[in-house]
């Protein structure tokens, strides 16, 4: 009977309530202060949600909640847990002063993780995926970015300070001091597991569920950032792809005719040309070059590319190029390895997969090569992701001397350019052609730094427009005493010249999609290539063919992508976040996996025959990346 009336009074709802007080009070704390950073998104950058009716933004708000609870039942769910702990040693002061403690510094690192992706969110219209992971790799970089916001980090510091004393008296309010509960403690267990998979479906709530109304503008305003970095960050694991015959995909791509099935993208290429002179390349690889900044492409006034447009006129420009991503690794594994960047397939860092070095090719066709990056040798993995790209000299800011006189910003993490286009100079004068060169120019990233005349006809800032447009203005000028530098070298006219970006600078663009992933694409070789403009569409992923078909390389390599130089109209498949875009000459598409979330076409679609062919297509490009990737199938050896 004693059992009995124990375990009666355990199920009492009355007591199991007051126990959980405390635990709801603190969910709900945490619930607030996430929807507050939802509203902000909101109000700050209005312009990409003004189409969201107002039942549509209650929806994004009402979704949002069951992301927010998720991560949050992820992070303090323990402490929770041991807050109402069915010992007697729970209730006292010293043991709940801790564990509130434990999680009022969780609250404070979430305030600040917040903060930071509000801002990261005006630069590429997202939340923070697996940045984060080369942000944490990058010290000197988050010194930087430090310095240049001291202000506000005092202000968070000062914040979190005053309001520690605050949150223990609102932790003791709602303390319910009394008998242990079992039956509390179990359902707060299974109440915390529940809301952590996002509820009772089969599968853990995902990013790509924030897109379950097909609107990318509602799946933005749905996410939160902690939640999007801890998905795309703390794992590798791959997200599925509906399981479909490879031959299927190949055969919408073109890839009609492979030379084994079992690795339809390896081609086994043989010299067009045997015995002629092999040309050079040198790859510049510029931080952040937007078309939009450019005046010969954009036709816009900016004043600050003088020397680039001058080479577009003299080169070949590629008018409808985009960059395959939003962050510099995104550029450089495609234009290095081929291998597009798509959402939940690991990058290049963690993909343990055979894979085209486009350094080791060149190597095997008698190449010498060398990887040049202005920041310091191990920043954002470049290291690691220059070596696995096959490239044997590899050289950072620590190696290259500083030549002209930069007096607010010497020993920048990020370096500068004009030292870089220097440094190789010099070290191709011991170099015997032909040579592959890739330079990484970041000079350009944030935090801009106030610069001497003449570049600074635009006012500055540290992250202003204008500081951008300042410090392009001393790229372009630099990239311009490289090239007439090297005019004076005997290997000039056997020299081909590659200008693109990373990505594009994503902060100061409008919601227009194309205007986020447009990047300049810029071959220069007068004796080689005849000057003319090309309206062909491409993307990063399509340059690894193309330089292979340049220099003429024999053996084997396996791509996505295709020739640039080829007669076809092309299309280009670029990573949106958790979404996936493709342009072409018929439009835009935005996919999530699952549905089209977004479109801009070119011309009318009475049948949508255009909308189906363009899917078709996104969808053929991402699963046929991850069917032959996942399977080790992309290339032979």
């Amino acid at each position: 009977m004693i059992f009995v009336h124990k375990l009666l009074d355990s199920l009492n709802l009355k007591k199991i309530a007051i126990k959980l007080v405390s635990s709801f009070s603190v969910l709900l704390l945490f619930l607030i202060i996430f929807q507050v950073f939802r509203t902000l998104i909101l109000a700050l950058y209005y312009d990409l949600f003004h189409e969201l009716g107002f039942q549509e933004i209650i929806q994004s708000f009402v979704l949002g909640m069951r992301f927010d609870l998720s991560i949050i039942s992820v992070f303090i769910g323990v402490p929770l847990l041991l807050l109402i702990l069915p010992f007697r040693f729970s209730d006292q002061r010293f043991y709940q002063a801790l564990l509130h403690t434990l999680i009022y510094l969780t609250l404070i690192g979430f305030v600040i993780f917040l903060a930071a992706d509000l801002l990261y969110f005006s630069f590429v219209k997202r939340h923070i995926t697996n940045e984060i992971i080369f942000l944490l790799n990058d010290t000197d970089y988050l010194i930087s970015e430090a310095k240049a916001n001291g202000t506000s980090l005092a202000g968070l510091l000062l914040l979190a300070l005053s309001g520690y004393p605050l949150y223990l008296r609102f932790a003791r309010k709602y303390h319910r001091p009394q008998r242990y509960s079992v039956s509390a403690f179990m359902f707060l267990f299974l109440l915390l597991v529940t809301i952590a998979r996002g509820g009772f479906q089969m599968k853990p709530l995902s990013v790509i569920d924030a897109y379950q109304h097909g609107n990318s503008a509602m799946g933005n305003l749905a996410l939160n950032g902690i939640f999007t970095a801890s998905k795309y960050s703390m794992t590798s694991e791959w997200i599925p792809r509906e399981e479909q015959q490879s031959e299927k995909y190949t055969t919408i791509l073109g890839f009609n005719t492979p030379v084994d099935h079992a690795f339809p993208l390896e081609i086994k290429r043989e010299k067009k040309h045997p015995g002629t002179q092999p040309k050079n390349l040198v790859i510049l690889m510029i931080e952040s070059l937007t078309t939009k900044y450019v005046d010969s492409l954009s036709n816009n006034n900016y004043k600050v590319t003088p020397k680039l447009d001058r080479l577009i006129h003299e080169g070949v420009a590629f008018v409808n190029f985009f960059a395959s991503g939003q962050r510099s690794v995104d550029g450089i594994q495609s234009i290095v390895t081929g291998v597009p960047p798509l959402p939940g397939m690991p990058d290049i860092t963690s993909l343990s997969v055979n894979y085209s070095r486009l350094a080791k090719l060149a190597e095997t066709n008698g190449y010498q090569h060398i990887f040049i990056t202005t920041t310091r040798r191990e920043s954002f993995w470049l290291d690691a992701i220059a070596a696995a790209a096959g490239f044997s000299k590899y050289y950072g800011k620590e190696d290259i001397p500083i030549l002209l006189d930069y007096p607010n910003a010497r020993d920048r993490p990020l370096g500068w350019d004009y030292e870089a286009l220097m440094y190789l100079l010099q070290r191709l004068e011991g170099m015997q052609a032909p040579y592959f060169a890739f330079v990484n120019a970041s000079a350009d990233h944030t935090p801009f730094v106030e610069l001497q005349p003449p570049f600074n006809q635009y006012e500055h800032g540290s992250d202003t427009e204008g500081g951008y447009l300042n410090m392009l203005h001393y790229t372009d000028w630099a990239i311009g005493e490289f090239i007439e530098k090297f005019k004076d070298r005997e290997d000039f006219d056997d020299t081909i010249f590659m200008i693109t970006a990373d990505h594009a600078l994503a902060h100061f663009q409008s919601n227009d999609p194309y205007a986020r992933f447009s990047v300049p694409l810029i071959f220069y070789a007068p004796k080689h290539l005849k000057p003319h403009s090309s309206r062909k569409f491409g993307a990063q992923t399509d340059l690894l063919p193309t330089i292979v078909n340049l220099l003429d390389l024999e053996g084997s390599y396996a791509a996505i992508g295709r020739d640039l130089f080829q007669p076809n109209p092309g299309f280009a498949v670029v990573k949106d976040g958790a979404l996936v875009n493709i342009y072409a000459p018929q439009g835009f598409l935005q996919h999530s996996l699952k549905q089209i979330v977004d479109r801009q076409l070119t011309g009318e679609d009475p049948s949508g025959s255009i909308k189906a062919d363009l899917e078709e297509k996104l969808i053929a490009f991402d699963h046929l990346t991850y069917h032959l990737l996942s399977k080790n199938r992309w290339l032979s050896q």
